[in-house]
């Protein structure tokens, strides 16, 4: 048995080494505390039923309560009416491992709007062996919204009416959309991973792709004509726009283009080419005086035999009114003007005034032109020498 002196100072080492212990129990604990309560991730505590048990300060001001109002209360009473059920699902199919241990949902804020919310569940026990679950809870608002943004956008381009592709820098597609597919003949998922020249002859290549593409390069962006094929060889022209892609370091990781098929419009083009290049060889071989009014009997067009005739240049016979070029038989010719818009047609003599003054005897005709709507839009008409045999 130790001494009465040795038993005292090993009680008294005892008691210091003890209360150094619920010292540093005591600042553990407060750390441990101040780490949960300031927390950047909202946590907190139910037991089976869903009642919160114990939350931290995050949890309070994503709710925008006082943390003490959390306590006992429902965690329902804070999530979006129309996801309430679900939550409940979720739980009970948790409980027995059939559902994943994260959801996401909208929850309520006090006084704001409703915010997206991830929670993670973990389960766990009580002192008492009583079924706990714990919840870590982080506000995804922005990553949801984010996320419905590039559906809507991914939703706009899928359903867009022009082509769109985008492809690294050797060319491999890395994403079409429907119509990109469609006017190539081909599936969307047949394309990933393709080369790009898929959709262009050797000639176009050669010739259209690749001078295009030195413009891309060299300018950021560039827009033209540019031919393609389609799957089963038949060429088309696409008026295509395409720019550069930068990563976030602004490195360019390849290309987004857009084309738009303009077969039927070039065939348009070209057959209004070739309707205006017949026109002009018929008004050239036409001897006479041709002459287009406007609803208000201005010049609209005339061939070169009014300008040879009349004496006056392009540029002023553009909306000169038909009567400026009558003097003496002007009232016979107004007559004549307003039997043809009449009538649909009408016949005159009258002498055509020239720009120097002179008057030259000439038969004219003349036709109405009526809008859609059956109203006079102005006059055609030929005017021929009377003077030549």
């Amino acid at each position: 048995m130790p001494p009465p002196v040795m038993a005292k100072k090993t009680t008294k080492s005892l008691e210091v080494a003890l209360r150094r212990t619920r010292r540093e129990l005591k600042a553990m604990r407060e750390r441990y505390f101040d780490l949960y309560d300031l927390a950047p991730a909202g946590i907190f505590t139910l037991n089976e039923k869903g009642i919160i048990l114990e939350a931290n300060l995050t949890v309070a001001d994503q709710l925008g309560v006082e943390k003490g109002s959390l306590i006992k209360h429902p965690l329902s009473g804070f999530v979006h009416p129309e996801d309430r059920d679900r939550l409940a699902r979720h739980c009970g199919l948790f409980l027995t491992n059939a559902a994943p241990p994260a959801l996401e949902m909208r929850m309520l804020r006090e006084g704001g709007d409703p915010f997206w919310a991830r929670l993670e569940l973990t389960l766990g026990h009580s002192a008492d062996g009583a079924i706990l679950c714990r919840v870590v809870m982080n506000d995804v608002t922005e990553r949801v919204r984010t996320q419905e943004d590039l559906l809507r956008l991914r939703a706009a381009v899928d359903h867009a009416h022009d082509g769109i592709a985008i492809a690294d820098m050797e060319g491999r597609i890395q994403f079409v959309n429907l119509a990109w597919a469609k006017m190539h003949g081909y599936a969307t998922e047949e394309l990933l991973g393709r080369p790009l020249s898929i959709f262009h002859t050797k000639e176009q290549l050669l010739n259209e792709v690749l001078p295009f593409n030195r413009n891309v390069l060299a300018q950021g962006s560039w827009a033209g004509e540019v031919g393609h094929v389609h799957r089963n060889g038949t060429p088309f022209v696409c008026w295509m726009s395409t720019v550069l892609l930068h990563d976030a370091d602004d490195k360019v990781t390849g290309l987004i283009g857009m084309a738009a098929d303009i077969t039927e419009r070039k065939q348009s083009e070209n057959a209004l080419a070739r309707m205006l290049s017949e026109r002009q060889t018929i008004l050239k071989a036409i001897p006479d005086i041709f002459y287009r009014l406007d609803g208000e009997m201005n010049l609209l067009d005339w061939n070169e035999v009014f300008e040879r005739v009349s004496g006056y240049p392009p540029q002023e016979l553009k909306g000169m009114n038909a009567l400026l070029f009558f003097k003496t038989d002007k009232e016979a010719i107004a007559e004549g003007i307003k039997e043809a818009l009449e009538k649909g047609q009408a016949y005159r003599e009258g002498r055509f005034l020239t720009r120097d003054g002179r008057e030259i005897p000439y038969f004219w005709s003349a036709a109405a032109i009526r809008a859609a709507d059956g109203s006079p839009a102005g006059l055609v008409g030929i005017g021929r020498d009377l003077t030549v045999k």
